[in-house]
C-alpha cells in the first residue's frame, strides 16, 4: 500500500468526529466556540429555550428568512437545535440524559443559574466522569463581580480596550466587531481542546471557567506590558501604534492606506520608496526608538508626501520593498479580494425547513488530512428536537407527551 493511500485511510474523518457536545449557549462568545468545535467534526446539540430560543435569532434587520437573522447565522452553523425547558423536572431529566452520553457541556448562563436546576458541575459530574463542563461568563464563576451579567461593549470599556481605541482626544469608540466576545470564544474553544487532550491521558473530565473580563485584560498584550512594567497608561492613538512608527493609516490623494514599517531596514526602504532617503539618515529618525520619540515630526513629513499620490500608486510601489502598504477595504472589497476567492472562504448551505440558502464564512484553517468544508445550515428553532430525543432512547409516545406539556418544542412533525 502506498504512503498516500495509507494517509487517506488514516485521516478519513475530521479531527473531532465522534465528540458529542451539549451546547447550552446563546448570543456570540460561547456559540462561536461551539461552532468552531462543530466545524472540526464535533456533534453539537444546541439547547434552546421554548418560544424564542437564542435571542440573536431576532437580532435584525437584516434577516435571511422570517425565522433566521444574519446574526444568528454567523455563529450557529453545523449545529442541531433542540428546544427544552430545563426549568422543569422533565426537561432537566432530558439534559442529564444527554450529558451522561456526551463528551462536553458548554454553558454561558449567569453563574449560579444552573445550580437552581441541579445542572451545575457538582450536580452532574457523577453522571459522567469523562464530561468536560465548560462555562463562560462575564467575570468568572467567583469573585466580587461574578453575579453580574455582561456583554461585549461594556466589558471592552471596563477591561481597557475602549480606553485605547479611537481618535486622539476623540470620543470613546468601540471596535467594529465584538472582539471581546470573539476572543473569549476562542479561549473557550482552545480550553476545551486542551481538556479533551488531557482526558485522553487521564480518562477524566474537568470543569473549565472562562472569564470574558480576564480575556479582555489578556487582549491588552503589549499595552498591558507597557503599563505593568513601565507605568505607561496608554491613550487612543487613532490607527497608529504606541511602540512602532510609522505603523498607521495615511491619507492619499484619493483615499487612505495603511503603512507598516516595523523595523529600521523597512524604514530605510520606505524612505527610498517615497523619494526621501534623507529621512532614514536623519538622526531624529534613524532608529525605531527615535522615531517613536519624534513621532509628530516624522508624521508631518510622511503625511505630506503620501497625499501627493494615489493609494494605488503607493500600494504598487510597496510591492518592490519589504514594508507594506495596504488598502482600507470595505466588507465587499474584503470578500472580493483575490486571496479570499482563492481560499474559497465563503460557503453556501441550504436550510430545508425554511427552503433558503445561507452564505457563511467557512473555517479559516486548512488541514492536510481533511478540510472542514462540509457545512450544515444554521438550524431552525427546534429543528432537531425529535431526532435527538429519539437518539437517546425516548419513544414517540414519550416525545408526544413532552410536546403536549410544553417541556419540549419541535419544528418538525413526529414520524
Amino acid at each position: 500500500m502506498n504512503k498516500v493511500h495509507q494517509q487517506s485511510l488514516k485521516f478519513s474523518s475530521l479531527p473531532l468526529e465522534g465528540v458529542k457536545v451539549v451546547d447550552m449557549t446563546r448570543v456570540l462568545a460561547a456559540p462561536y466556540a461551539t461552532m468552531n468545535l462543530s466545524d472540526l467534526g464535533a456533534n453539537v446539540i444546541k439547547i434552546e429555550r421554548p418560544g424564542s430560543g437564542d435571542e440573536t435569532r431576532k437580532w435584525g434587520p437584516p434577516f435571511i428568512s422570517p425565522t433566521l437573522s444574519n446574526y444568528f447565522a454567523c455563529c450557529n452553523r453545523n449545529k442541531r437545535s433542540v428546544v427544552v425547558d430545563y426549568t422543569s423536572n422533565e426537561g432537566q431529566a432530558i439534559i442529564k440524559k444527554l450529558l451522561a452520553q456526551s463528551d462536553v457541556f458548554v454553558e454561558n448562563l449567569k453563574p449560579g443559574t444552573l445550580k437552581k436546576y441541579n445542572l451545575d458541575f457538582s450536580s452532574v459530574k457523577s453522571l459522567n466522569k469523562k464530561l468536560i463542563y465548560a462555562s463562560l461568563s462575564g467575570y468568572g464563576q467567583d469573585g466580587p463581580y461574578s453575579s453580574q451579567g455582561a456583554y461585549d461593549v461594556p466589558l471592552s470599556a471596563e477591561g481597557g480596550l475602549m480606553g485605547i481605541t479611537g481618535p486622539i482626544d476623540g470620543e470613546p469608540v468601540k471596535v467594529g466587531v465584538a472582539l471581546t466576545d470573539i476572543c473569549s470564544g476562542l479561549y473557550l474553544y482552545s480550553s476545551i481542546l486542551a481538556a479533551l487532550y488531557q482526558r485522553s491521558k487521564t480518562g477524566l473530565g474537568q470543569q473549565i471557567d472562562v472569564s470574558m473580563f480576564s480575556t479582555q485584560l489578556s487582549m491588552l498584550v503589549n499595552v498591558a506590558s507597557n503599563y505593568l512594567n513601565s507605568g505607561i497608561i496608554a491613550k487612543p492613538l487613532g490607527s497608529s501604534h504606541q511602540s512602532i512608527v510609522p505603523y498607521q493609516a495615511f491619507k492619499t490623494s484619493n483615499g487612505y492606506i495603511v503603512i507598516a514599517a516595523n523595523n529600521d531596514n523597512q524604514f530605510w526602504e520606505l524612505s527610498e520608496a517615497v523619494g526621501w532617503p534623507w529621512l532614514a539618515s536623519n538622526p531624529m529618525f534613524s532608529t525605531n526608538e527615535l522615531r517613536v520619540v519624534n513621532r509628530d515630526e516624522l508624521l508631518k513629513h510622511l503625511t505630506e508626501r503620501f497625499e501627493e499620490e494615489t493609494s494605488e500608486y503607493w500600494i504598487d510601489i510597496a510591492t518592490h520593498y519589504s514594508f507594506t502598504a495596504s488598502p482600507i477595504n470595505d466588507v465587499k472589497q474584503a470578500f472580493e479580494h483575490p486571496q479570499a476567492i482563492h481560499a474559497d472562504i465563503v460557503k453556501t448551505v441550504h436550510n430545508d425547513v425554511d427552503n433558503v440558502d445561507v452564505k457563511v464564512v467557512g473555517h479559516p484553517v486548512k488541514f492536510n488530512s481533511k478540510d472542514p468544508n462540509q457545512y450544515r445550515a444554521p438550524p431552525v428553532l427546534g429543528q432537531h428536537t425529535v431526532e435527538v430525543l429519539q437518539s437517546i432512547g425516548y419513544s414517540v409516545e414519550e416525545i408526544r407527551s413532552l410536546l403536549k406539556k410544553n417541556v419540549i418544542q419541535s419544528a418538525t412533525n413526529l414520524p
